[in-house]
């Protein structure tokens, strides 16, 4: 008994050690936000009695026992798998952070807990390549426009190259490799934890030192064939070149339009000037042989005015009454004139 107790305890230790040993590790997963994620149990083989519990900051989400699965959240978010595996969809910011997943046997035992860490990555950009000829070499670069490093992978003839670590110029990642032939077939492939993306080009370098894929060429050698950005750069221009021909255009146009208007206004007004005079001339001439207009009767005011004055006081009682006769002076004969003496 003494022999199977020790065996026993060294036995609980040994898994105890295991058991914490696993929950110190921290296991990564990574997502894309609006997208899911899948977390497994690392390194176990789960069976149907067990009783498997995933937690969120001490918080329970999913539980399943006896193949019975207990939802803690929204069960349109977790979906629990028979085989332990908790996905989460419809991704945000809040679902980063720290996961742990617990396995009991069927007597209730801790037999694994484990801890994982949930984190996101934006889904890679295309690669671009672009090589330079010279005459001895050719010089292959690939690059992408990624905010977090990615992971770079070269293929010359679908052979596996070494080239240098990746170089960060202001958000262009970029690679460099070198090579002494002059026809080959490269495959540039990006990727990170959540996407991946490849580019695939044919060299072909005539033997004279010319740059593609930049639209520089020097010693004579044809001139290669500039690439798309170039050709927008130079639609870019001619359509400003169109505006603003356009805009001057048209403030010449509308300077013409406001001096036509004026100098037809003007014009019209030394004809309206000279007619005026022209006028009163006919006019005057008209006068000197026009008639005199023979005044109206009712024209002159003044003298009914002064007939309607009412005469003086006196002379209005003496004309009340009827005039009376006045008595005729008799007239002397010469015949008395002679008698006086």
């Amino acid at each position: 008994m003494d022999f199977r107790g020790i065996f026993l305890a060294k036995c609980l230790v040994g898994l105890f050690s295991c058991v914490k040993g696993s929950a110190n590790e921290i296991h990564k997963a990574y997502g894309v936000l609006g997208g899911s994620v899948f977390l497994n149990v690392p390194g176990f083989k789960v069976e149907n009695q067990h009783e498997i519990t995933w937690l969120k900051t001490a918080s329970i989400l999913v539980k399943v026992k006896n193949s019975t699965v207990k939802y803690y959240r929204e069960k349109e978010k977790y979906t629990m798998f028979p085989n332990g595996t908790l996905r989460i969809d419809r991704l945000v910011k809040e679902d980063g952070g720290s996961y742990t997943v617990r396995v009991y046997n069927d007597t209730g035992l801790l037999q694994v807990e484990e801890n994982l860490n949930v984190s996101f990555q934006e889904i890679v950009s295309k690669p671009e390549i672009k090589w330079v000829c010279s005459q001895n070499s050719m010089k292959v670069t690939c690059e992408v426009n990624q905010r977090n490093e990615p992971l770079f992978h070269l293929f010359r003839n679908n052979k596996t190259l070494n080239y240098k670590p990746p170089i960060d110029a202001n958000g262009i990642w970029k690679i460099e490799y070198s090579s002494k032939s002059s026809t080959a077939k490269f495959q540039c492939e990006v990727k990170n934890h959540v996407s991946k993306k490849t580019a695939d080009q044919e060299i072909k370098c005539s033997g004279l030192e010319e740059i593609h894929s930049t639209g520089i060429i020097s010693q004579g050698s044809p001139k290669p064939t500039p690439p798309v950005s170039s050709y927008a750069g130079m639609l870019d221009i001619v359509l400003i070149g169109s505006i603003a021909g356009g805009a001057v255009v048209f403030v010449i146009f509308l300077a013409l339009l406001i001096y036509c208007i004026r100098k037809k206004r003007a014009e019209r007004y030394e004809e309206q000037d000279e007619e005026i005079p022209m006028k009163i001339r006919q006019a005057g001439d008209e006068s000197k042989y026009r008639e005199l207009p023979q005044p109206p009767v009712h024209a002159p005011q003044k003298q009914p005015r002064q007939q309607q004055r009412l005469p003086p006081q006196s002379q209005t009682q003496y004309q009340a009454g009827p005039p009376r006769p006045r008595p005729r002076t008799q007239q002397k004969s010469p015949s008395h004139m002679k008698e006086r003496p």
